[in-house]
């Protein structure tokens, strides 16, 4: 039997009974993402490789809440905590949280239970009252976690909304330029060439490959007609992370020139480190289905407040305003909950901060490190072999959890991907030929990380 079946055949035998291998030595150590740093005084990776796992099996399961301040020793214990309480992560091999993410069973019940809840009585006031709290507390835990200030947040249902909003929320010129890069998705694509065909705007693209000068590119592009920049703050094609230190600097630059900045934060929050006031730019769009865990159809978009005047609303409604009357007179209300309109699915935004909150009991910065460690493993399998290539970046300041793996001429993606799915191991073809793509969270395993490596070299090499 090929070694990778054989790590599946461990992992499925201990599905549901919280004895997943997480023995990879992989846990609040080493590989920050985008430049993070962790504490000093863990454990060295000789010993989290040697002992210590063996050690901590023998541990009692602990509430994932209250290992929010565990020290690095119990990672192993608090991402199998963690596993037992994300379905998918017991039903299969999960590496496609880059496009949905599993979420834990208790968003799903939160769901549920604000919808049961508003089901009693939709109309009566004591009901409403409380379900409208929802939204409130939404945007000031999202502002508080990713570093926004009070009134610069609007819930929206996907990062694909948020970056529309301030697309459409420009007075195009024909002319005017917008600069991308060659590394989008088509959520920050389409809405471009929309507005190029519509009002005959510019489309100039950048290199986002890794190794290229963010900053050099954009300068190199940058020209009069340039209204805005916008870019992905982590590549779902290539995995490049921006750091926040160049991304500052852009922003800097961009601001200077009176043009607008925003980044395409889909594969961000949960994923890196994520501080929308340190970042500099002026908008940031992202969604809650993905890192976040949350459920499908949630959202959020940072935008400063001294840009909301420039990112102007193209769709309004009831709740956009703060005051109104019926002879012409409005006055918007003086937030970025200003794009928000209409009827809303306020249990699935309960369900969001759920998410989140359940997110900040793990703990981002130990998540992060987490999956930091998991991708320098991944990494180095990937060198040491040397049948696969690597499009996404190898140097650890640029590298996220998005790890690509450049095939063999021969390999097909797709083809990669239907008989990966087979086997219950699920990753992606990305916008390069020959490009395969894992997206590795907290919750994978270095057992799990092994045998997609040696199930794409079984098929591929």
């Amino acid at each position: 039997m090929p070694q990778w079946k054989k790590n599946f055949s461990i992992l499925a035998s201990s599905r549901g009974k919280a004895r997943v291998p997480v023995e990879g030595g992989v846990g609040a150590v080493g590989g920050y993402p985008c430049g993070m740093s962790g504490s000093a005084g863990g454990p060295s990776r000789r010993e989290i490789l040697t002992g210590v796992p063996r050690l901590l099996s023998l541990l009692p399961l602990v509430p994932v809440g209250r290992l929010a301040g565990a020290v690095p020793g119990q990672a192993v214990e608090w991402v199998r905590r963690a596993r037992t309480e994300i379905p998918a992560a017991e039903r299969s091999h999960y590496f496609q949280t880059g496009g949905i993410g599993p979420s834990p069973a208790t968003v799903m019940e939160a769901v549920k239970e604000r919808l049961d809840f508003q089901n009693q009585g939709p109309a009566e006031p004591a009901i409403g009252e409380e379900m409208a709290r929802i939204e409130p507390d939404l945007r000031a835990r999202l502002e508080r976690v990713f570093g926004a200030r009070p009134g610069e947040c609007a819930l929206t249902h996907s990062t694909s909304e948020g970056i529309s909003i301030v697309a459409w929320g420009m007075d195009w010129r024909r002319g005017d330029e917008v600069i991308i890069s060659n590394q989008e998705h088509p959520a920050n694509v389409i809405p471009w060439y929309v507005l190029r065909d519509r009002f005959g705007i510019r489309i100039r693209e950048i290199d986002l490959s890794p190794g290229t000068d963010l900053v050099a590119e954009v300068e190199a592009r940058v020209g009069p007609r340039t209204r805005l920049v916008s870019l992905s703050h982590v590549s779902r094609n290539n995995g490049r992370c921006l750091s926040t230190a160049e991304s500052a600097a852009l922003a800097e630059r961009l601001q200077a020139g009176g043009v607008l900045y925003h980044l395409d934060g889909a594969q961000g929050p949960g994923l890196v480190a994520t501080d929308f006031g340190a970042l500099g730019c002026d908008a940031y769009s992202f969604c809650g289905h993905k890192w976040l865990l949350g459920p499908k159809g949630t959202g959020g978009l940072f935008v400063r407040r001294k840009a909301l005047e420039r990112v102007r609303l193209s769709w309004a409604g009831a709740h956009s305003h703060e005051t109104m009357d019926y002879d012409g007179g409005y006055r918007l209300l003086p937030t970025a909950a200003r794009y928000e309109f209409g009827t809303r699915a306020l249990a699935d935004f309960a369900g969001f901060a759920r998410a989140v909150a359940w997110m900040e009991e793990v703990g981002f910065d130990r998540i992060h490190r987490r999956i930091g460690a998991l991708v320098a493993h991944a990494v180095d399998r990937v060198r040491g072999d040397g049948r696969l290539g690597l499009a996404s970046p190898e140097t650890e300041a640029d590298r996220s959890g998005i790890v690509v793996l450049r095939l063999p001429d021969r390999c097909d993606p797709t083809r990669l991907y239907q008989s990966l799915r087979e086997e219950g191991v699920l990753g992606s073809p990305v916008r390069g030929p020959r490009d395969f793509r894992l997206s590795i969270h907290f919750f994978n395993t270095t057992a799990e990380v092994d045998g997609a490596l040696d199930a794409v070299l079984e098929r591929c090499a």
